[in-house]
């Protein structure tokens, strides 16, 4: 992980600084017990990207991994490539949704507990979407438990 500290990524257009994204990973490895699953960006429908950056280096459950790896993974299951894509398309829901039951509606059909707010989520979603954390806050949801400059980590009060 030495490298984010003074890499940058591009992606939508946009310079992405991993020193960030480390200190997040970091504090997740440190603070985090047993096995969480975790909300954060997906690129699909890019197949590999950086998606998934804190679930790759935590080793802690996603919502839904990378697309291409998650299918083979489950070849083998009836229906496997819809559910893989129906959870894709719900992280990309929950990110966008101004509308902050629909989020926890989502948060809580996957048992998310923690959900992170970096530069890839802000490349990839709707501002509009993404504004809603603060009001989660304040409405008791959710607690920011990590923050840096560029990225916030957010536990699921009750979970």
């Amino acid at each position: 992980m030495a490298y984010m500290l003074t890499a940058t990524h591009y992606d939508q257009d946009q310079a992405i600084p991993l020193e960030n994204d480390h200190e997040a990973i970091r504090w997740l490895q440190d603070n985090v017990q047993d096995s969480p699953v975790i909300m954060e960006a997906n690129t699909y429908p890019k197949i590999y990207g950086w998606g998934n950056r804190m679930t790759v280096y935590t080793g802690l459950p996603s919502v839904v991994g990378w697309e291409w790896h998650t299918r083979q993974h489950r070849a083998g299951f009836e229906g496997a490539t819809e559910e893989v894509r129906r959870r894709a398309n719900d992280v990309i829901a929950f990110y966008n949704t101004p509308d902050v039951h629909q989020a926890m509606n989502i948060l809580s059909s996957y048992d998310v507990q923690y959900l992170v707010v970096g530069g890839l989520e802000r490349a990839y979603y709707s501002p509009v979407g993404l504004e809603k954390f603060d009001l989660m806050v304040e409405l008791g949801m959710l607690e920011q438990v990590f923050q840096n400059p560029g990225t916030q980590i957010y536990r699921v009060v009750g979970s």
